[in-house]
């Protein structure tokens, strides 16, 4: 299994060359950069390599081991299934708006065509917003940064020690969160999701468990009516590997160095917080973002693994485990 795919189909490789503007050679260093570094998947003909600057170093970079090529006849994105490699690759196709849009609906992945790229620019550099402690009253809270944190996805991995250790946490905090970034149609496969955090603020695990798993699915049920979704909910101590807090989805490594336990009753902060927001397969891995990505899946793996029965609450499935 590779976890770092990126789809390349040629016709968009052409159609992002023939851009000799200043904006579109950005655009090409952009993609450049990020398909060095990715488990890369195309259809460029054997021409266009031989002749091309920028594959022709790439090519290089691959018969000594530096770049990851694989050659096919044809790119086709009929048919997803289920492959949690194809479910989280990033798609550069020539294709409508209208297909790269309806990808990301049905399937929860990252499609994007030529025509958009310069619009979509900032996901090869990262995103992310600031908040500041009892000065601004966020009314929406999460949902005030939802241009920020909605990116298509069909899995999830939430990690906080402290999201659940509080009741008003989930009201002021975890149901807007989702409401921000949960697919807002149906997929064509079950969403899963995983928490990871205390229950309860007085070691209340096994007590609070299951009515913990119920709250957090029937919320799940009525803010995205409709979607398929497998939830699993562990109980973790502060005392753990689990210290830092971030959200893993198919696409995006969401940071939260402060928690995300914090808004308050009243809408406004409870701390100065930073949240960092990457795409990790397009940002490469300079930053060490893609191995952060994957060593976090990997923690949440391994405990997945060893987690008692009567610490967890659902079926322990999620398919970016399969990407470790």
């Amino acid at each position: 299994m590779k976890a770092k795919v990126i789809y390349l189909q040629s016709a968009f490789w052409k159609q992002l060359k023939a851009d000799t503007s200043i904006a579109g050679l950005q655009c090409i260093m952009n993609v450049y950069g990020a398909i060095t570094e990715a488990n890369l998947r195309t259809d460029i003909e054997d021409e266009i390599w031989d002749n091309d600057p920028f594959l022709v170093l790439l090519w290089k970079r691959y018969l000594t081991s530096q770049s990851d090529i694989e050659l096919y006849e044809e790119i086709t994105i009929d048919n997803l299934g289920e492959n949690a490699e194809d479910l989280s690759a990033v798609y550069l196709i020539n294709d409508s708006d209208t297909k790269c849009d309806s990808l990301g609906i049905q399937h929860g992945v990252v499609a994007i065509n030529s025509v958009d790229m310069p619009r979509k620019e900032h996901l090869f550099k990262g995103d992310g917003f600031l908040l500041k402690k009892n000065s601004t009253r966020y009314e929406d809270r999460y949902l005030q940064f939802k241009p920020k944190l909605s990116y298509p996805c069909n899995a999830m991995i939430l990690i906080d020690p402290y999201i659940l250790t509080k009741e008003q946490n989930i009201e002021n905090n975890l149901f807007s969160l989702l409401v921000a970034i949960l697919p807002n149609r149906k997929l064509q496969l079950v969403f899963q999701i995983a928490i990871f955090s205390m229950i309860g603020d007085k070691n209340q695990d096994a007590a609070r468990g299951e009515s913990s798993y119920n709250r957090i699915k029937n919320l799940i049920t009525a803010l995205r009516k409709g979607l398929d979704f497998d939830l699993t909910l562990y109980a973790i101590s502060h005392s753990e590997e689990f210290h830092s807090r971030m959200i893993i989805t198919n696409n995006v490594l969401l940071s939260a160095a402060d928690g995300f336990d914090v808004f308050k009753d009243d809408g406004k902060a409870n701390k100065n917080a930073k949240f960092d927001i990457v795409m990790p397969r397009l940002v490469g891995d300079s930053r060490q973002d893609m191995s952060n990505y994957l060593r976090w899946i990997k923690v949440a793996k391994d405990r997945s693994k060893r987690q008692s029965d009567t610490q967890y609450w659902g079926s322990r499935e999620n398919r970016l485990f399969d990407l470790v």
